[in-house]
């Protein structure tokens, strides 16, 4: 049986859906998405715009299927090795508007063996915006090496950045700046442009206000950060105008301000200028970095839990998550009952004519512990007969060898337990889905490379009634490392 994505662990492919129609009330569409490659794996992220209605969470697309949603400003995705995969994102409110998607964006996962600085990709080109006699604002698009850029505005080094976007101030008017980004290549053993272009000032008078200094993060929540600075010596400047990147976040006559309308676990880079009667701009202070709390204060439970009895002995569950999980935990009352890497669970080994509560938590990535448990949902399993057999044991990985550089053959070992009904068979299942059957106690299965998956296994009697689920066994296929 052919497996071609599997489930990543820290954000799961959902339930496809059709996105709610746009409409005046719903969010603005995210902006600047940008997609990072591993061998296995794809990285999203984007910023949200801070005018309209704020985004509750994000929808990540292939195609129309919803692949992961986050209730921050990225999202991670395991892939099959030596895949291409194309993804959007919309913004989604309280009431369920969400916006036009992104423009897409691609990806292969695959890693050259040849180290990333010795190649040569397409020089990128530094837009300016917003422009006035005294200050400017620029952007990029994502580097490859993003994580090593210095910005240099006429020459003169700006420090180093991470972002695709700064806002530059204390520029005399009239006058024409070049614009690079620079990092330092290994094997050619100097600093070199990776990106450029220019940008002239507007015509206006030549004073400036001193640049105000010492920007600190003085405090942050999951959805704040709270920055402090000090005045210029001198007069008092009219007011200070910070920047997160590019993006203007508040104005305010104080040396301190508490920047709203943000998302937890989300990177920013501050700046604060100083500002004239006239609104011109002083140099800005350096950036600084900064991020709000991982942990949401209010995290989101699993909601639109669904349960059907499949059979005497087996319950199908499905729910949704707003949010990146680990894994999640299912209860019977308050009786934990079984655990499933994604949004569904197959709970088996259950009583003929039984009635359960089921409810669903999640367990959150960064240590942030269990969400809310959802809402309950009773199911009662139909008659059938009473005995079931004994669970499996000891489900083992005991092979896992490529097949070539798009596939993978893992093979699976457990151990049949004394007791219970006969076993005709078994079945082992990812999730909710059905993987493959057996007679005996080992199942090959062909994979895409490089993938992820986590399987338990049930024994099945000659009336098909299952037993409880062995312990789940979570694997990641092998495949043929690039040349």
């Amino acid at each position: 049986m052919r497996r071609w994505l599997a489930l990543p662990l820290v954000i799961a492919v959902l339930t496809p859906g059709a996105p709610a129609r746009a409409d005046n009330a719903a969010p603005a569409t995210p902006q600047r998405l940008a997609l990072g490659t591993g061998t296995t794996s794809m990285s999203l992220s984007w910023e949200q715009p801070r005018t309209g209605p704020r985004a509750r969470w994000f929808q990540v697309y292939e195609g129309s299927q919803v692949v992961a949603r986050a209730t921050t400003t990225s999202a991670a995705l395991a892939v099959a090795f030596n895949s291409t995969h194309t993804y959007t994102v919309t913004a989604v409110d309280d009431q369920g508007h969400e916006s036009a998607p992104t423009a897409p964006v691609s990806g292969h996962a695959w890693a050259s063996g040849l180290n990333p600085e010795c190649l040569s990709p397409a020089p990128l080109t530094v837009t300016a915006t917003a422009i006035t006699a005294s200050a400017a604002s620029l952007s990029w698009p994502r580097h490859p090496l993003w994580q090593d850029l210095e910005l240099r505005v006429g020459g003169v080094s700006l420090g180093r950045t991470t972002r695709t976007s700064a806002r530059i101030g204390g520029l005399a008017p009239a006058t024409t700046y070049s614009v690079g980004l620079y990092r330092y290549n290994g094997c050619l053993q100097q600093t070199v442009p990776v990106a450029w272009g220019s940008l002239t000032t507007a015509a206006g008078g030549t004073e400036r206000p001193a640049a105000a200094s010492a920007l600190t993060v003085a405090g942050r929540t999951d959805t704040t950060i709270r920055l402090s600075w000090t005045a210029p010596e001198g007069p008092a400047p009219a007011r200070y105008a910070v920047y997160d990147g590019d993006t203007l976040v508040a104005r305010t006559s104080s040396t301190a301000v508490t920047v709203g309308r943000l998302y937890h676990a989300s990177w920013h880079t501050f700046t604060v200028a100083a500002l004239n009667a006239a609104g011109d701009e002083s140099t800005h202070t350096r950036p600084v970095p900064a991020n709000t709390a991982p942990c949401q204060v209010n995290p989101p439970r699993p909601i639109g839990l669904t349960a059907i009895a499949v059979s005497p002995s087996s319950v199908r569950l499905s729910w949704i998550l707003r949010t990146a999980a680990t894994a999640y935990t299912v209860y019977d009352g308050d009786r934990p009952l079984a655990t499933s890497a994604g949004p569904e669970a197959m709970v088996t080994g259950l009583a003929s004519g039984s009635r359960h509560n089921f409810r669903v938590t999640a367990t959150l990535p960064d240590t942030c512990g269990e969400s809310p448990r959802s809402t309950a949902v009773a199911v009662t399993t139909p008659p059938g007969p009473a005995g079931r057999p004994a669970q499996p044991a000891d489900l083992t990985l005991t092979g896992n060898a490529p097949l070539g550089v798009n596939d993978t053959a893992i093979t699976l070992s457990w151990t049949a337990s004394p007791g219970g009904e006969p076993t005709t068979g078994y079945r082992i299942y990812e999730g909710a889905t059905l993987a493959g059957t057996a007679t005996g106690t080992q199942l090959s299965l062909t994979v895409g490379a490089g993938t992820r998956h986590t399987y338990t296994v049930v024994a099945v009697d000659a009336a098909g009634t299952e037993s409880v689920s062995s312990a789940p066994l979570a694997v990641q296929a092998t495949y043929l490392p690039p040349p």
